[in-house]
């Protein structure tokens, strides 16, 4: 990306649910070396998921 010096460490991590609305200058050639696609968790691993953004905080399970 501009303004960086190749060889400099630097690690850039992103995430975004809506791929689709991604600035193309993003995507081009050289920007990123990979793109991970994750599928959507199951039942078990949307409550952990909850569990974790919810500790400390009241939530009515009823």
């Amino acid at each position: 990306m501009d303004g960086f010096e190749t060889n400099t460490n630097i690690i850039v991590i992103a995430a975004t649910n809506r791929p689709d609305i991604l600035d193309p200058a993003l995507l081009r050639p050289g920007r990123f070396d990979r793109r991970v696609t994750l599928d959507l968790p199951d039942v078990t691993g949307r409550q952990a998921i909850l569990k974790v953004h919810s500790n400390g905080k009241p939530i009515n399970v009823t």
